[in-house]
């Protein structure tokens, strides 16, 4: 199979991904109480600590007119998104041996399964931030759907990266570990937590070239700012070039050791 040729036969899968990715989330937490509520209940829990440590315990002053609960949660949610994709992604081939020893059974869609799963449970969060903005007097407007297109740009970004360390994972079982380290780096270099008006001056245009920068301050853009997606068109230009390269390098890896992935496991 040809790189060319392998979005088509993503494209042909299309069915299977959505069907498999409802049988994740099905799967996922079967046997529990709660069902699939446990995927927005994490989310929730974890939003309520920070707001819990930085609002009552350190005083955190909002972010000008925004609560800081609001600002933090709209940025958290497509970074939990983006950071349980991927850490599920690494062990995606490896999780399911079964699958990838079958000849006719089209591997390269197993990460896609779970990116799929884990949109959904983001939808569902994001119903759940709409009715919170509301509740603090934030209006909704046209421009706050344009977090679809931030939303697909962190798909793409996504998908490039999960192929990638679903493939390496095969060959080094230490890359999952290792992958847990680099998020929990990665999510203090990126302004989740805090604004961009807090960091240096010097500092920015480091932060800026974290591509995962775009979609956070995207989706705030979008929902708390009313700022459109073609504001910044060179920001913009870097990470769709960015996210590109690694989409296509991503597939490239995956398909170029697909055919050992049976033999090594």
């Amino acid at each position: 199979m040809s790189l060319f040729n392998f979005p088509l036969r993503l494209y042909g899968c299309r069915a299977i991904i959505i069907a498999m990715a409802l049988h994740e989330l099905k799967i996922r937490y079967a046997g529990t109480l709660a069902g699939s509520l446990w995927s927005v209940v994490n989310p929730l829990i974890t939003i309520l600590v920070y707001w819990f440590v930085f609002s009552v315990g350190l005083k955190v002053r909002p972010m000008g007119e925004v609560p800081f609960i609001l600002f933090f949660s709209i940025g958290l949610i497509p970074w939990t998104t983006f950071s349980e994709a991927l850490t599920v992604n690494s062990n995606a081939i490896v999780g399911n041996k079964h699958l990838v020893k079958k000849m006719v059974f089209p591997t390269e869609i197993l990460p896609l399964v779970n990116i799929a799963a884990s949109l959904i449970i983001h939808l569902i969060m994001m119903a759940l931030i709409a009715f919170i903005i509301l509740l603090y007097g934030f209006p909704l407007s046209l421009l706050s759907l344009q977090f679809i297109y931030y939303l697909i740009a962190l798909s793409v970004f996504t998908a490039g990266l999960s192929w990638f360390f679903a493939a390496v994972t095969v060959f080094q079982r230490d890359i999952g570990l290792i992958l847990g380290v680099v998020l929990n780096v990665w999510f203090w270099l990126t302004p989740v937590v805090y604004g961009v008006e807090v960091l240096p001056p010097e500092y920015l245009f480091f932060v800026k070239l974290n591509p995962m920068f775009y979609i956070i301050e995207g989706y705030r853009n979008s929902f708390i700012y009313g700022v459109p997606f073609w504001h910044n068109l060179r920001q913009a230009a870097y990470f769709w070039s960015l996210s590109l390269s690694v989409l296509v390098l991503g597939a490239f890896f995956f398909r170029r050791f697909k055919n050992d992935f049976a033999e090594v496991l």
